[in-house]
């Protein structure tokens, strides 16, 4: 037995197909001519602070920005975490109706509509913003509905309403596909496809609009000046742990000549040989700045340095930082590449941020390293040099065994 829509069924379904199917594509194309495919790079490059400014407002979320930072040819500012290697290029195709309607509003020179962007606008109101809010304030509309039946008289409304917003936005010509629509008998088995897509699409819609809110929230923590609550809970659980390992740890003059030298410098380099307590000996003096109101960060590369930068005062801890047991040249020329960058945000941070890592003695010494100018070799405290061996004491305590001196 096949199915038939009642009228007002009709009337709904074919409603939301054109609001779902039609709108979208017809904004995009009003989008391509305030910002042409061709010069769509250069458009958003020369509206960046605009564009970083909606990131901030918590007006466009991270996976939109993400979106456009995809866009081959943007130039993107050095402080924003880098697009992952093999990224697929994006382009307005992959814009959703919110983002198309965002940045017109925001760079497109559009005028807003007389009652604001948030409302659905009054039926005098003939400028391409207006068009655009009207089309947003069905679509979110009918998303969130529970009703799925529309009378004769209202659909004539709504239908005449959007119909003659995407007219405008579309050179004055009425697009096909609000005719094939408006033609189409649902009846039968194509009822049942219509009413299949509908539901479809309605469940894509707020499963993206879930996914956004959720997208939000994630980052609303990081946002408002703190590392991620992920990142953050498992930072938390690691300084525990070595709160727990702190409590055995002797104090030595090595100790004390770090804590002094971190105290002026930016970011130190601490190494030896195998087993002298590097790594034990940064995460104490990570402690201790905590206490002064640092955060500690482990991180693993630098990038990660500018990746989880927050508004507090911050001690990143890298340990072997160049390889564990030899020198890795990929891990020297990221830190190569990225060292003036490194340079300018702890120069502009003015002492709240601090980098500090670990690096065996056989490692530190290779050539290669030697040569190399970064802010690695700025500061680099040996703890097997004469001034800053671990006492006798400090050995025993720390269970440290090391070769007799000759």
């Amino acid at each position: 037995m096949t199915s038939k829509l009642t009228e007002e069924e009709g009337n709904f379904t074919k409603f939301f197909l054109l609001n779902f199917k039609v709108s979208p594509d017809i904004a995009r194309r009003f989008f391509d001519g305030v910002f042409p495919p061709t010069y769509l790079a250069q458009s958003i490059n020369s509206r960046m602070n605009a564009i970083i400014k909606l990131k901030n407002q918590k007006r466009i979320n991270q996976a939109q920005l993400e979106l456009l930072m995809a866009i081959p040819g943007t130039v993107w500012p050095n402080y924003l975490p880098p697009m992952p290697v093999g990224t697929t290029a994006t382009s307005s195709k992959d814009f959703d109706l919110t983002l198309i309607i965002c940045l017109l509003r925001n760079i497109g020179g559009l005028f807003a509509p007389s009652n604001g962007w948030d409302q659905l606008p009054h039926p005098s109101d003939i400028l391409p913003g207006a068009h655009l809010a009207t089309m947003k304030w069905y679509r979110n509309k009918l998303a969130h509905t529970a009703v799925t039946s529309m009378d004769k008289h209202e659909f004539t409304d709504k239908w005449n309403r959007v119909e003659k917003a995407l007219t405008s936005l579309n050179n004055g010509q009425r697009p096909h596909e609000v005719s094939d629509i408006l033609s189409l008998d649902l009846d039968g088995e194509l009822a049942k496809r219509a009413n299949a897509e509908l539901n479809h699409l309605k469940k894509e819609y707020l499963e993206c609009e879930k996914e956004k809110e959720q997208i939000e929230s994630d980052f609303s923590f990081y946002r408002e000046g703190h590392l991620p609550k992920n990142i953050a809970e498992a930072n938390a659980a690691i300084v525990d742990a070595w709160r727990i390992e702190d409590e055995s740890f002797y104090e030595t003059k090595g100790t004390e000549i770090v804590y002094d030298k971190v105290k002026e410098s930016d970011c130190m380099l601490v190494t030896s040989n195998s087993g002298l307590g590097k790594t034990a000996t940064i995460r104490h003096i990570a402690l201790k700045l905590h206490s002064e109101g640092f955060e500690i960060v482990p991180v693993e590369s630098p990038e990660d340095k500018i990746k989880y930068k927050t508004n507090q005062k911050q001690v990143f801890l890298i340990d072997d930082v160049l390889g564990k047991y030899d020198l890795s040249l990929t891990l020297l020329e990221k830190w190569e590449r990225i060292n003036e960058k490194l340079i300018c945000y702890l120069r502009t941070e003015m002492g709240s941020n601090k980098i500090l890592c670990t690096l065996r003695l056989q490692v530190e010494r290779h050539k290669r390293f030697k040569n190399t100018s970064t802010i690695l070799n700025l500061v680099v405290i040996n703890l097997e040099h004469e001034s800053t061996a671990l006492s006798k004491r400090g050995k025993t305590e720390n269970v440290i065994e090391t070769p007799k001196s000759k």
